[in-house]
């Protein structure tokens, strides 16, 4: 019995020697498993703050797919923009955040891309960021591309927003006072961004203009007659080659909608049947029309009279009030969707009569 106690032991201790037991130690992670570099890091300047984005790493350096991306670092070097050294200043980069994939404060996920704000930075000062991915071991990925920007007052807000409808379109003018926040007065402005949204809805994070518009005024077309929409303007400085991007207007808002009505309906034809008299004609060509309104008078009458109680949303009606022992005169209007229901001029008159020798068998 006591000479297998050792061989026991032993095999106890190669368990335990071997993980078999106690606690686990987590897995190496090995270099060629750690994130790939971001390469897309680019600095953004809106409403008066600085912005950088970044896509979300999809592989490993290796190739192989990364699935436990864990956050990212922000590195952030910064040089006050004086005439004279500063020993103080630190030259290195330093982490200025983390985010954890889980809990993004600070940050937000956008279509695959992280958005993060410095609201740290200051006036007079040159910045330089890198980014670097870490995974579940917390294996660093490459630093990313390296971006400058150079950060000052921003400009201050337009005023005066306004929004003139058009036939889908919408004309947005607004006034500015050449100034910045601080209540400088301003040299360097570049032009104005505009955003839009619809009703309901938030801003996005480009404008409608590719380019800093250098009136104040913008033409927004191709819209949808009857919908509302909301914009804002912001004023735009350049600063040492960085657009910098100051807060929102005031919004304004309008709704686009059709200024000339309906062409004239044409070929409105009528015959009395058994049933009644049915009247058809040509459909108008425009996209935008509701339908139609159908006026009779009889012939020794005085007033046209509207016939239909609803729109007439075909080109066809059948008038079954209508006494078979009667003449009377039709004409017709086209009515449009936009929010005033443009309606058209009269169409021609046309008549019949009981005489009518369609009426008989």
């Amino acid at each position: 019995m006591n000479q297998k106690i050792p061989a026991i032991l032993l095999g106890f201790l190669f368990l335990c020697g071997g993980g078999g037991c106690g606690k686990k130690a987590p897995p190496m992670a090995l270099e060629s498993t750690m994130p790939g570099a971001v390469s897309d890091l680019r600095p953004w300047s809106r409403e008066g703050g600085v912005f950088l984005t970044w896509s979300l790493p999809k592989k490993n350096v290796d190739g192989s797919r990364l699935e436990d991306l864990w956050g990212f670092k922000v590195f952030r070097q910064s040089r006050p923009l004086t005439p004279y050294p500063c020993p103080e200043c630190p030259s290195k980069f330093q982490t200025v955040a983390e985010i954890d994939m889980e809990y993004l404060r600070g940050a937000r996920v956008e279509g695959g891309s992280i958005l993060w704000q410095d609201t740290s930075v200051k006036v007079q000062t040159e910045y330089r960021y890198h980014v670097r991915a870490y995974n579940f071991y917390k294996s660093p990925s490459p630093e990313s591309n390296q971006v400058r920007i150079f950060w000052d007052d921003p400009p201050a807000a337009p005023a005066m927003v306004e929004v003139l409808s058009g036939d889908r379109s919408l004309t947005v003018s607004w006034e500015f006072s050449l100034r910045l926040l601080s209540g400088k007065e301003m040299e360097d402005l570049v032009g104005f961004n505009i955003y839009r949204r619809n009703a309901g809805e938030h801003f996005g994070n480009y404008p409608l203009n590719a380019e800093p518009v250098r009136e104040n005024k913008y033409w927004d077309g191709m819209l949808v007659n009857g919908r509302h929409y909301e914009y804002v303007v912001r004023a735009v400085r350049n600063f040492r080659g960085t657009l910098i991007e100051g807060p929102s207007s005031i919004m304004g808002s309008g709704v686009p909608e059709k200024r000339t009505p309906p062409l004239v309906p044409t070929g409105l034809v009528a015959v009395i049947q058994k049933d009644g008299v049915a009247l058809r004609w040509e459909e108008n060509p425009e996209p935008d029309i509701a339908g139609y309104d159908l006026y009779r008078r009889e012939k020794d009458g005085d007033v046209f009279v509207k016939i239909n109680p609803q729109l007439i949303t075909e080109n066809y009606y059948l008038d079954q009030n209508a006494d078979p022992y009667k003449s009377y005169l039709y004409r017709l209007k086209a009515v449009d969707t936009s929010p005033a229901r443009k309606e058209s001029d009269f169409s021609k008159e046309v008549e019949v009569s009981p005489e009518d020798p369609l009426r008989k068998p």
